[in-house]
């Protein structure tokens, strides 16, 4: 994956920064696109917002939305196999990007990056211990990198190497061949999708230009093969897929967020995410939890609080990230148990950030008692998923 190689580490899935695109921009064609500029006028670039009254259609809303600032297709899951090199199950991550930089839109340069595609891939083994990735980046440009939709097939994400696509939707295929790890996989649909929060619209803060679309996939069964030092092994398991689409998320006072994403062993599925405060002590921004039964039922959350249950402290950045943790929803408690510590992920030589993303065991109390007390009953085995952690080496800014 030469693309990549000027790469430290996997880039993110969920907000990208815009800030933290200059190191990617000043590579990859944004310096030469100023150059032409200078006798052009500067138009500043306008971006639509998520808004309630817009009422998402599927397969189309599968596909892109490019008058949006920023977009992903992300999916987590674990995995096992029958051979002998993978007798433990292990997590993996798959996001493709699509970031529209705030640049002139009237600028007829051809180095000017109207739209970039990033996409990365990171498999846990608990093996190794520590997370392996590959990842790539271009401006889009017709023959080297591109992303469609239409009405034959909703999205074709075409990088070298690196492509994700699906028809109308209900089957996902992903093939990449980077330098550390290479996949063949076929997500299929088993539920209805999720249209998270009113119908898709998504809260992340008080304002609601702090918001996003969102849909979500999960339970998706998932087959087909791993190349991880040379070998190809067969591979069987469940995917949790999410589309978002965004121009704005945090608000001003928005340190990062912690969130989940957890497919229970009865079908049921559970997302949960806070948005912390950039002053210590004083309440999360925004909160959300819902909860998603096998039929389809949901249940949204009126009480959400995360607390730290073992504080992990990164040898390679000395950032320090509370990996295991449980959320308390009203009269239930889900106990988040990683895979293995040290799932960091450091891109701060591409978008700019440091997070930590990894795959979690979850354990279930369900009974009614105060989020400081011990539980009245012994923890269940509930599910698996997938933790994500941003902002405790500086806060985010979007």
């Amino acid at each position: 994956m030469s693309n990549s190689a000027g790469f430290h580490k996997a880039m993110r899935r969920r907000f990208l920064l815009a800030g933290g695109m200059l190191p990617f921009l000043a590579s990859h064609g944004l310096a030469g696109a100023n150059k032409a500029k200078d006798d052009i006028k500067t138009k500043p670039r306008a971006f639509q917002q998520p808004r309630l009254e817009n009422l998402l259609v599927l397969p189309r809303d599968h596909g892109p939305h490019p008058e949006f600032r920023n977009e992903w297709w992300y999916f987590t899951g674990w995995f096992k196999s029958g051979v002998d090199e993978l007798a433990q199950e292990l997590g993996i991550q798959i996001t493709f990007f699509r970031s529209a930089p705030d640049v002139d839109l009237n600028n007829p340069s051809r180095f000017s990056p109207a739209q970039l595609l990033i996409a990365h891939v990171a498999v846990a083994d608990p093996k190794k211990g520590v997370l392996v990735h590959d990842q790539i980046a271009l401006r889009a440009q017709k023959g080297e990198a591109e992303i469609s939709g239409s009405n034959v097939e909703c999205l074709n994400i075409n990088l070298p190497k690196w492509n994700l696509r699906s028809k109308d939707g209900s089957t996902w295929t992903c093939n990449i061949e980077g330098q550390k790890i290479g996949l063949q996989l076929k997500a299929t649909q088993t539920q209805t999708p999720w249209l998270q929060g009113q119908n898709g619209f998504s809260r992340k803060g008080p304002d609601a230009i702090q918001s996003s679309h969102y849909i979500t996939l999960p339970h998706m069964q998932t087959e087909g093969f791993v190349t991880l030092e040379g070998k190809k092994l067969p591979l069987q398991g469940k995917f949790w897929m999410d589309h978002e689409w965004s121009s704005t998320v945090l608000a001003p006072d928005a340190q990062g967020w912690d969130w989940v994403g957890l497919l229970g062993d009865d079908g049921s599925s559970l997302m949960a995410f806070q948005i912390r405060n950039k002053t210590p002590g004083k309440p999360p921004v925004w909160t959300h939890a819902c909860l998603r039964e096998a039929d389809g039922r949901t249940r949204d959350f009126k009480n959400v609080q995360f607390n730290t249950l073992k504080n992990w402290k990164s040898t390679k950045t000395g950032t320090q990230y509370p990996v295991s943790q449980s959320i308390h929803l009203d009269g239930n408690t889900y106990i988040l148990r990683p895979l293995f510590d040290d799932q960091e992920l450091d891109a701060r030589m591409s978008s700019g950030t440091l997070y930590w993303e990894g795959a979690v065991k979850v354990e279930r109390v369900a009974s009614e008692f105060n989020s400081g007390s011990k539980p009245e009953s012994k923890p269940q085995m509930w599910g698996k998923g997938y933790l994500e952690m941003t902002g405790y080496d500086r806060p985010m800014s979007l």
